[in-house]
């Protein structure tokens, strides 16, 4: 039956997903509330009617003015079961009362959504969407790092970032990247290389969050090599190549169940 808002129940739990993901695929939605797609596309022009969602091709996503920018909403579908998979294991590594650095990027948000209302600790990130998710953390504490906006990613980066991050301390970093290869670590564009590096000086231990389709991927910026790391989180075990420069840095690999 229709809710008070004019939405189904099904209707509003897919909101639900958006507010925390960004974006949702038309086929995890089936699969999720075991409909049929013909079904799926019913609700999705419904939600487009009532603007509490934007129709895309493959699925939905926010619609325009949220925190989400259209191009970080896109991203997050990309690889999006990997991704769960790979938040759901990193959440696993870290104690209700951790301090956690929380980085840029649709696979990092994925690990701040993922963790429980119960999280206790201390969050701390440069991430617009991830401060967003720390909304539904009400016993943690949350610190925002300030810098410049970069719209695409929704990350703050900068000098003021970094001037935030001093005499700041975390346990665990995790961290995403563009791409990885046997060489070592890629990201994206120059402006975001010193804010990253900063957040990972100041962690003990530094995880890295990369999906399988990240793996054999170069980018334009070198982030570092696996020495710069303490372990790799990802969905898949990777190419040979990779793994040995782990096992050669001595670097730890989570496989995601």
């Amino acid at each position: 039956m229709p809710g008070p808002e004019g939405l189904s129940s099904r209707q509003r739990a897919i909101v639900q997903d958006l507010k925390e993901r960004g974006f949702v695929s038309t086929t995890e939605l089936a699969a999720t509330y075991e409909v049929s797609d013909m079904t799926i596309r019913r609700d999705a022009r419904r939600l487009a009617q009532t603007g509490a969602a934007r129709s895309v091709h493959g699925g939905l996503m926010l619609p325009h003015g949220t925190m989400h920018g259209v191009g970080f909403a896109a991203r997050a579908g990309e690889d999006a079961e990997a991704k769960r998979r790979i938040a759901a294991a990193c959440v696993t590594l870290i104690s209700s009362s951790e301090r956690v650095f929380v980085d840029a990027g649709t696979t990092a948000y994925a690990v701040a959504s993922a963790l429980p209302q119960s999280f206790s600790g201390t969050l701390i990130t440069h991430s617009a969407p991830v401060m967003q998710a720390a909304l539904h953390l009400p016993n943690a504490r949350t610190i925002a790092l300030g810098g410049e906006l970069l719209h695409d990613s929704q990350a703050f980066v900068g000098d003021m970032a970094i001037a935030n991050l001093e005499g700041l301390r975390a346990e665990t970093a995790f961290i995403a990247v563009a791409g990885v290869d046997s060489r070592g670590l890629y990201i994206e564009r120059n402006l975001e290389l010193s804010t990253k590096l900063a957040i990972m000086a100041a962690a003990d231990r530094v995880v890295l969050i990369a999906s399988h389709g990240k793996m054999g991927r170069t980018d334009l910026v070198r982030l570092g090599d696996y020495r710069d790391i303490d372990m790799l989180v990802t969905d898949r075990r990777p190419p040979d190549a990779i793994a040995a420069a782990l096992t050669a840095a001595g670097t730890e690999l989570v496989l995601a169940p």
